[in-house]
């Protein structure tokens, strides 16, 4: 009866007939209902998944997922998303801590609540803990940074070629002749000025090197690269497209102009270097990758490269002497990031 009303209550007639061409349980509001969240899907796909629902409604509706609740995820969750629920009796209450978190794989749900951590360490635990390039993965995941200023770039974590951030303006500090790169976003730019200007009043001359760079950019200098050298050396040598953080517009690479006035042989030796470990976070910037952090970060030190994640986040990295990539675990995603269907 209730099913009749519904179906009676739809401004929209339901096609029976549509339905009633194949063997089905007769839940045609939620047939409907579940092909027009999934249009792609097939009608006999759509009547097995829906008649499979029903074999567990009952227990979830007992567990407090309101049958509202489940047709309002009729395109969010799979079917066996439904069925972890049941399986392994987790309630709603319980749940919806863990699937508020920006990111959280309903597969790992159980592992979630048996662990007695936070909701947000917990998924980043058993669902991102990959993060720390010291753990093992073989997935790829292309990753759309929005407005995150925390987003991880690097090998398992792409961008695409066609990204481009937003507000990117024209730096105004020293440069080196050859930097042909001097754009950041708006926000990062205006950050980095400060912190150049404030150097100089102490008699540090810190010049950019290299700011923003383009997917064809980096690809035009990694494939002449490797016409010279070979493949290999390219990958040795340089990050391949896609996977260079640059390509974020919050990237600096910086130089001491004693090194280029050879009054100093490496920039890590100079004392903006020091200045800027230092007091780099004041103004929202991080280096990087810092020395002996290769296994976290799965990048080699290097001095050079500052990337700027806002003062707040930056202060706390400092004070903890985290890597990004431990903030970003101890804080959670704040972007989003697909698994690539062909990653192998």
């Amino acid at each position: 009866e209730e099913e009749i009303l519904e179906y009676l209550s739809l401004d929209e007639k339901i096609d029976l007939e549509k339905w009633n061409e194949y063997s089905n349980s007769h839940h045609y509001y939620d047939y409907e209902l579940y092909q027009r969240a999934n249009t792609e899907l097939t009608e006999m796909t759509v009547i097995k998944n829906v008649d499979r629902l029903y074999e567990i409604y009952e227990e979830l509706v007992n567990l407090g997922y309101s049958r509202d609740y489940c047709r309002k995820h009729y395109s969010d969750y799979r079917i066996e998303d439904f069925e972890v629920f049941a399986k392994n009796q987790i309630d709603y209450d319980t749940a919806k801590q863990y699937l508020k978190v920006n990111g959280a794989v309903i597969d790992d749900l159980p592992q979630y609540v048996n662990s007695g951590s936070s909701a947000i360490k917990a998924v980043m635990k058993y669902s991102y803990g990959f993060i720390d390039s010291s753990v093992d993965c073989s997935d790829i995941y292309q990753i759309d940074p929005e407005d995150s200023l925390t987003a991880i770039v690097k090998d398992r974590f792409v961008l695409s070629k066609n990204y481009k951030p937003e507000n990117l303006v024209k730096v105004d500090v020293s440069r080196t002749e050859d930097c042909t790169n001097y754009k950041l976003v708006e926000e990062a730019a205006i950050a980095l000025e400060d912190m150049v200007s404030d150097a100089k009043e102490k008699d540090l001359e810190i010049v950019l090197t290299s700011g923003y760079e383009s997917y064809s950019y980096q690809k035009k200098q990694y494939d002449e690269y490797a016409n010279i050298y070979g493949t290999w050396a390219a990958s040795v040598y340089l990050i391949e497209p896609g996977i260079n953080e640059h390509q974020l517009g919050t990237c600096v690479d910086l130089e001491s102009q004693k090194v280029l006035d050879g009054e100093e042989l490496v920039f890590e030796d100079t004392n903006e270097y020091a200045w800027l470990v230092k007091h780099a976070y004041e103004y929202g910037f991080i280096l990087r990758y810092p020395e002996n952090q290769e296994d976290v970060t799965g990048t080699a030190y290097k001095p050079c490269h500052f990337r700027y994640v806002g003062k707040e986040a930056a202060k706390e990295i400092k004070e903890n002497g985290w890597t990004l990539e431990e903030y970003v675990l101890a804080h959670g995603l704040d972007y989003s990031m697909k698994k690539l269907e062909d990653a192998g």
